[in-house]
């Protein structure tokens, strides 16, 4: 009986051979690093190298032109001008395209490294964070400074050392890139004045702080008792903004457990919160030692 021919590269019977390369890419990230151990991330440099170098993303976009065409319900992991290849623990890999220069110099509050793919360049001025500058406390008397330029060119890779840069990119043509970045471990993005280098605001660097913020603010305004043990929960959340969100809430199910909180947010870890708990409390006749 003759043997059947093999199935080509792309059939369902056989993985892509791109598919292959990310996948020992990921294997390689799980084994090698620790989110509790930021430093490790640093050791994956010359893994991604590779990985880029294989010249996965063509292939990898091709197939996804496939299932985006045969199947109109397909949606994939696409975001604006991105596409996510995987969600790994406690990082992530994409192809992002620069189309057009930011408004404001972002700080990034996860590490990376920016892998441009094609014919042009990536290039970015550099800014390094001031030494009294902490993430979650927001100064808009902090000044950047100036501390360079650099021109990634294709095979190539930028190092992003968010926790001591600040990076402006500057598109003077689009540029894909693959982008191979930790979870956040800062809880702001900052927004600095090209002009001034000085910030304008700050923003929850994860979307599900914001949402967090936004449910705790709309359960107090409902003020229903069953929401009393979900906004207590949200009282301990890791970041402050929900913290305070939640205890401010609270006061409109149960005055007693919200007064417990703000008692308790005077030794708060963030400022902002102490200071505002302190203020309500003696808005209300507490005093306040």
């Amino acid at each position: 009986m003759p043997t059947p021919p093999a199935d080509p590269p792309g059939h369902p019977g056989q993985p892509l051979p791109e598919a292959e390369g990310l996948s020992r890419f990921i294997s390689q990230v799980d084994r090698l690093f620790r989110r509790d151990a930021l430093e490790s991330f640093w050791d994956l440099e010359e893994e991604f190298r590779r990985l880029v170098a294989s010249g996965f993303v063509g292939g990898l976009l091709e197939h996804e032109i496939e299932k985006l065409v045969a199947n109109p319900s397909y949606m994939g992991d696409w975001r604006p001008n991105q596409l996510v290849l995987h969600r790994g623990r406690g990082f992530a890999l994409s192809i992002w395209l620069f189309d057009q220069a930011r408004q404001y110099i972002h700080t990034t509050p996860f590490l990376g490294m920016y892998a441009p793919v094609g014919a042009a360049s990536l290039h970015c001025d550099i800014y390094r964070l001031p030494a009294s500058y902490r993430n979650d406390v927001y100064d808009p008397a902090l000044k950047l400074e100036p501390a360079g330029s650099a021109i990634t060119r294709p095979g190539e890779i930028l190092l992003l050392q968010s926790d001591r840069y600040a990076y402006d990119f500057r598109v003077e043509r689009m540029v894909p890139v693959v982008k191979f970045t930790t979870s956040a471990f800062q809880n702001l993005e900052w927004l600095f004045d090209k002009e001034r280098l000085q910030p304008l605001q700050a923003n929850d660097s994860e979307l599900n702080w914001t949402q967090l913020r936004v449910a705790a603010y709309i359960l107090g305004k409902l003020a229903h008792p069953s929401s009393l043990e979900p906004l207590q929960l949200l009282t301990a959340h890791p970041h402050h903004s929900v913290r305070w969100a939640a205890i401010q809430s609270l006061g409109r199910l149960d005055q007693a457990a919200a007064r417990a909180k703000l008692e308790g947010a005077l030794s708060d870890p963030h400022p902002h919160v102490r200071r505002a708990a302190g203020k309500t409390l003696q808005q209300t006749g507490h005093k306040v030692t």
